[in-house]
């Protein structure tokens, strides 16, 4: 659940925030130290509480914000207000190439399972992988690809086009087919994210290069035995 705020902050005392929720509002109050507090009171409360921290000399940002939250491992919960949405932060992990929504009554850890096989034929992303899934588990909203390494955008992308999902990409236009059937149009397409050669290297441990593309397509009979049906049977089954 990512909800957003309206931000109230002040210079020696941090930032306060609510989120209405119907009848109630979450309330989120971040120290100077980042320590997060968070708690939900009745709607008709707000008022009062609003103007309490308006007098202790809070003032409101001019935007709206997403709350962040992390557990550090010794248990503490610290907190930041931000206007990049939590599934899109990366923190320093790389760029966002694309996303896709995440669908309600998803089976996740199905599909992760699946993506993580997938993924075991890719050399050279043993360790990001795991840090990949384990944060598509944790997304509230989108599921994404960083420019980390372009498997991620082609696993992605190739169950969103599949299931019919929207592929919104950070510039360019998405293909309108899978990478599993249109490698060529996939790899010019992460050119702008990642050198050709590493996509095509990708593309041929996941056995969806154009090769594996052709070789899946129908086979088409030709029943005329002439010299010129020989030939044309023979170039196909020859790539």
């Amino acid at each position: 659940m990512n909800l957003v705020f309206d931000v109230y902050q002040h210079s020696d005392k941090g930032a306060w925030g609510f989120c209405p929720r119907g009848s109630e509002v979450m309330i989120a109050e971040i120290k100077l130290d980042g320590t997060l507090k968070l708690e939900t009171i009745n709607a008709i409360k707000l008022g009062g509480a609003l103007t309490a921290k308006v007098r202790m000399g809070y003032s409101r940002a001019a935007r709206c914000k997403y709350l962040h939250r992390n557990v550090t491992p010794d248990g503490k919960v610290l907190g930041e207000f931000s206007e990049v949405h939590p599934d899109l932060d990366f923190a320093g992990d790389g760029e966002l190439v694309l996303m896709v929504t995440r669908s309600i009554g998803l089976d996740v850890d199905a599909l992760l399972q699946e993506w993580e096989v997938l993924l075991q034929g890719v050399d050279g992303v043993r360790n990001t992988a795991d840090v990949w899934i384990a944060r598509q588990r944790r997304a509230v909203q989108y599921f994404t690809a960083p420019d980390t390494h372009p498997a991620f955008a082609l696993v992605l992308s190739n169950w969103a086009v599949e299931n019919k999902q929207v592929v919104i990409a950070q510039s360019g236009q998405v293909p309108a087919v899978t990478p599993k059937n249109d490698p060529m149009a996939w790899k010019q397409f992460l050119s702008k994210w990642f050198a050709e050669a590493t996509t095509q290297r990708t593309l041929e441990q996941l056995r969806w290069s154009l090769r594996d593309a052709m070789l899946a397509a129908p086979v088409i009979h030709n029943n005329t035995y002439d010299a010129d049906g020989w030939i044309a049977d023979a170039s196909q089954a020859a790539f």
